[in-house]
């Protein structure tokens, strides 16, 4: 007997994909501001963060400070964001890279038309729209 396929809803095999979305969201909150402006979450991983920090002289500060901050951070993570982690890892990693749609056009106009020029564009190179 074949097994028919079907749909996955996405995030079905990831239960904790949200909540590390929300968590990438709450960042500052939960790291407070000076460390955000040098760390970000990168994963969760067997139920430990992953969190990376670009500047590579801070790590080893940052591991050390960690054991006495873990435990308000993994509560703070719980209450806010329902995630149940364990551990907090420090890893190296690279800076976010500031992507050129995120500059704001004071002009929502000008940046809904230029939005809908770039999807007309895209439509056009997969096929789905002729010129």
């Amino acid at each position: 007997m074949k097994r028919a396929l079907r749909l996955v809803p996405m995030g079905a095999r990831l239960p904790n994909q949200k909540a590390e979305a929300r968590l990438r969201q709450a960042w500052q909150f939960v790291v407070g501001p000076a460390l955000a402006d040098r760390t970000r979450p990168l994963r969760v991983e067997r139920d430990i963060l992953v969190m990376g920090c670009w500047e590579l002289a801070r790590i080893a500060t940052l591991r050390e400070a960690a054991a006495a901050v873990w435990p308000q951070m993994r509560d703070r993570i719980h209450r806010a964001l329902g995630l149940s982690l364990t551990g907090l890892q420090i890893v190296p990693c690279d800076p976010p890279v500031d992507s050129p749609l995120t500059t704001k056009d004071p002009d929502p106009l000008r940046r809904a038309l230029h939005l809908l020029a770039a999807r007309r564009k895209e439509r056009i190179r997969l096929g789905l729209e002729s010129e």
